[in-house]
């Protein structure tokens, strides 16, 4: 591996000007095509056959009519962008145009695939900022409410842009950060911190039954965020829910780092995280095991922490849960837009010097993924109508980002997204013990969501041919988040389940049953039959590991 430190050199001199390796990207796509007459010329005629359609009154491209696609499009949602003529052809050719040079990436032959989706990833972002929406003279919704308000909106919106510029390092506001204080109406659930380390406190919550399972649950949350996107309200919390349904139920709640934990590797997070709460709530709780649930990243981390106690028999860990979470990175999504090498390379070297990764560059990533929702929609609210942040607990969350600590973070994203070294039999090691997948045989409940654009869901099946236990996964509808934080109340979304899994995942789904609501009632039921008898409530803590501070504790209030 790269040490962090490393001398520049003229690869890592150009990150100066494109630290992200963009233009190599591009130019070695556009070499390609240039290598390659027929697909330019095919390009072309893509481009000029959708521009002859939208001038005879048929919108759109042959393979995809613009107008089907704006329908589904939220930026073009207004009426007026079909009933009038020249908001309708600026959308059409804006539209055609945008698929026209998407298409030619996406089709280039002889091109690197990885410089393919890196160049297709960053024009999209291009496109997406390009829309006629993003402008107040196109957008009729932005004309009416100028109409409306006499420009009110407008000079609301150049206040919005000032507040931003001052208060939000000149990123439009996603949320109202003043709306929300965690610990006093997000992350409510009542509980106690019980263990403290250097990395993590680890949270214990107040039963809410007579009677509970004897075997506890311990979430194991993604340190890329805070613990408590899983308890955001009572009627949306997931460890809520599984109190409520008898499980003594402990969270790791990460610290936030910073250059004092610079050199904390992968392995501190594996042996002063999961490994060492599993000791602390099993000695709780007078077990010789524990359900665990991996949320993400916290997912990859269950994984080689299982792979470790099974090479080492120790079997202190039953039912596993994973929630979203990669395992096998060699399809990892669109996130390796921003992994090139001159961008890994930029990475290593900028968390050399501080010592982390600030959280503002990791959550504007995640933002990029979605751009059209959590930026150029929210500019346009924030800047053109005048509309003030919304009071939203998920949005709240989402801004609460986490920094990485340098080391960890480097062997994070050269041995999982860059080598995919986990899948791999006896590469990765922990204090010497190899890792392999294989060798895990624990029961495993995998659940993935079909809109996931951080861990596609094909990626994260993968994990039901990789462990020797049996398997039963589940796929979700929306998102990452979305589609994890789906509370049965809400009666929203749908789920599918299926009896087996064989090794590719549309065979899967073509055989799967769809499920209306949430999926977390099967859930339920799945782990409540791996989690022990019924048994006593007994006190949070113990004489080894007394009640500290109220739930949430201290590590999540650091920003």
């Amino acid at each position: 591996m790269r040490p962090l430190g490393h001398t520049m050199t003229k690869q890592s001199f150009s990150n100066l000007f494109d630290p992200l390796g963009i233009g190599q990207a591009s130019t070695a796509v556009w070499q390609a095509m240039l290598s390659d007459p027929e697909h330019l010329l095919r390009s072309q005629q893509q481009l000029a056959c959708g521009w002859l359609n939208m001038l005879n009154g048929e919108s759109g491209t042959e393979a995809q009519p613009a107008s089907s696609k704006a329908t589904v499009d939220k930026r073009f949602s207004h009426p007026a962008w079909d009933a009038n003529p020249g908001l309708r052809a600026l959308k059409d050719a804006y539209l055609i145009a945008t698929d026209a040079v998407l298409s030619s990436i996406e089709n280039t032959p002889g091109a690197d695939p990885k410089a393919i989706r890196r160049a297709k990833f960053f024009a999209k972002q291009f496109a997406d900022a390009m829309s006629p929406s993003n402008f107040a003279f196109f957008n009729p919704l932005v004309i009416e409410e100028t109409l409306r308000t006499g420009g009110q909106n407008l000079a609301k919106g150049m206040q919005n842009l000032i507040e931003d510029i001052r208060e939000n390092a000149g990123r439009p506001a996603l949320v109202d950060k003043k709306a929300f204080r965690v610990g006093k109406n997000v992350a409510v659930t009542p509980g106690r911190v019980v263990h403290r380390n250097q990395l993590c406190e680890l949270l214990q919550y107040e039963a809410t039954t007579p009677t509970v399972h004897e075997k506890p649950v311990l979430i194991v949350p993604p340190w890329i965020n805070k613990y408590y996107v899983l308890d955001l309200q009572p009627d949306n919390s997931l460890i809520k829910a599984l109190v409520d349904q008898g499980f003594t139920t402990f969270v790791i709640s990460w610290r936030n780092p910073d250059a004092e934990l610079r050199d904390m590797t992968m392995r501190d997070y594996l042996v002063h995280g999961p490994l060492e709460c599993i000791q602390v709530a099993t000695e709780i709780t007078k077990t010789d095991s524990c359900s665990a649930v991996g949320y993400c990243i916290g997912g990859t981390l269950l994984a080689m922490l299982l792979a470790y106690l099974a090479k080492r028999r120790e079997p202190i860990v039953g039912a596993a849960t994973f929630l979203a979470s990669l395992i096998d990175f060699l399809e990892a999504g669109e996130i390796e837009a921003f992994l090139g090498e001159d961008a890994l390379a930029y990475i290593e070297k900028k968390m050399g010097e501080r010592g982390y990764l600030d959280a503002r560059e990791m959550s504007d990533s995640f933002n990029m993924l979605r751009s059209n929702d959590l930026i150029w929609s929210v500019a346009v609210n924030r800047y053109l109508l005048g509309k003030d942040a919304p009071a939203f607990d998920l949005l709240y969350w989402n801004s609460d980002s986490t920094r990485m600590p340098a080391a960890m973070h480097a062997y994070y994203l050269r041995n999982m997204y860059v080598e995919n070294n986990l899948v791999k039999h006896d590469v990765l090691e922990i204090d010497g013990t190899p890792l392999d997948l294989h060798d895990i045989k624990n029961d495993v409940y995998c659940v993935a969501t079909i809109e996931d654009h951080i861990a596609p869901w094909k990626s994260v099946y993968k994990l039901t041919q990789l462990t020797s236990g049996q398997t039963a996964f589940r796929l979700g509808a929306s998102g990452h988040i979305a589609g994890i934080i789906n509370a049965p109340k809400r009666l929203k979304g749908a789920y599918w389940s299926g009896t087996k899994c064989p090794p590719d995942p549309d065979a899967w789904l073509a055989a799967a049953s769809k499920h209306e609501g949430s999926w977390w009632p099967d859930w339920f039921t799945w782990l409540s039959e791996r989690s022990g008898p019924r048994v006593p409530v007994s006190q949070i803590g113990s004489i080894e590991h007394p009640p500290q501070e109220a739930a949430p504790g201290t590590y999540v209030l650091a920003t």
